[in-house]
């Protein structure tokens, strides 16, 4: 009686190997969606992707699931984990796909080196060499005005926004298909006869082109929507003291997505709004101020308030000629580049 349990048990252990086998030689032929095997978004966390993973695990472990196929399921499964944790697979896998994913893997099995993982670039429309350039082709890069106080720049700040980008369809591998005449995202060369023993190769602009040897099927049912679709995500500016207006906070990659290319980045530029009171230049804040007659004559003192609210007095004896410039050391905007300290406040009087 205390053996047959144990027989199931072992038989089930030997269904998960000879399942992780079989996906290991490439028996598993049909192209697999990560994301949606674990039933989560393209722009899932880590913690995501972990948790979702734990889940079905446990409703297709082998031990548990007795279904036909839950064994090859949990194989599956267990590999999309693997790749969606493993950042450079994980970017592979993104931009060209599971047949990339395996030719990389293929390479590296095979010492690295050139060989298999130039393959699977050129078989994407990466190719080394003089196709370099090619290789590294992503969208355009993005630049987003930020509208900011000259306080929140003399403070620092954090700053939530949310942001709509386009990535790349869900099935978008299932609806490529073979082209001879695509070169590349976008490009397109045919071989045209000029006149007889002679022929002209044309290239022409056509956005159907994805990559080399690659087209994009019009109509395809498995992205009604074409190429892309929108994603809402979330991102956090951390916004450093003393920052210029001009200055460009970048998120790498968070461009638009579009099949073949690497998301180009995503850059915020600072723009300063104009406080009430004081002017900038650099690391130096600059305030006008207007005194009656008698002060100018006999001295005084006048309380000022700084940008994040702190006051300080500053003293002037003696007489005080029109257009007169005084520096008051230590209260301007904090510096930046690693130089640490702080400018000047200049009062014009």
């Amino acid at each position: 009686m205390s053996r047959r349990p144990t027989i199931l048990r072992l038989t089930a252990q030997l269904q998960f190997i000879l399942a992780l086998l079989a996906l290991s030689a490439n028996i598993i032929q049909a192209a697999q969606d990560f994301y949606k095997l674990l039933g989560i978004k393209r722009s899932a966390s880590p913690k995501e992707i972990k948790k979702a993973y734990r889940s079905k695990s446990l409703e297709f472990h082998p031990d548990k699931n007795k279904e036909e196929g839950a064994a090859d399921k949990f194989a599956e499964i267990a590999y999309a984990y693997e790749v969606l944790t493993d950042e450079d697979k994980k970017q592979i896998y993104d931009r060209h796909g599971e047949e990339g994913l395996k030719q990389h893997e293929q390479g590296q099995g095979q010492g690295g080196g050139h060989g298999g993982f130039d393959d699977i670039f050129s078989h994407f429309g990466f190719g080394g060499g003089g196709r370099r350039q090619q290789r590294e082709q992503s969208t355009p890069n993005v630049d987003v005005p930020l509208r900011v106080t000259m306080k929140q720049l003399y403070l620092g700040d954090t700053i939530e926004v949310e942001y709509v980008r386009q990535v790349l369809c869900m099935q978008w591998q299932e609806c490529m298909k073979t082209n001879k005449e695509c070169q590349g995202p976008g490009v397109k060369v045919r071989m045209q006869q000029i006149a007889p023993g002679f022929v002209q190769q044309v290239q022409q602009r056509d956005e159907r082109c994805v990559a080399p040897g690659k087209m994009w099927k019009s109509n395809c049912r498995d992205c009604p929507n074409g190429q892309t679709q929108s994603e809402k995500i979330e991102l956090t500016i951390d916004l450093a003291k003393g920052m210029y207006p001009g200055e460009p906070i970048t998120f790498e990659g968070v461009a638009d997505e579009k099949p073949g290319m690497n998301a180009g980045d995503l850059n915020f530029i600072i723009q300063q709004e104009q406080d009430e009171h004081y002017h900038r230049d650099g690391d130096h804040l600059y305030v006008t101020m207007e005194i009656p007659l008698v002060d100018a004559l006999t001295g005084f003192s006048h309380e000022f308030t700084h940008l994040d609210g702190h006051k300080f007095m500053v003293n002037v004896e003696g007489v005080t000629e029109c257009d007169h410039v005084m520096r008051v050391s230590g209260k301007g905007m904090p510096r930046r580049g690693g130089r640490g300290g702080v400018g000047d406040l200049y009062i014009t009087f």
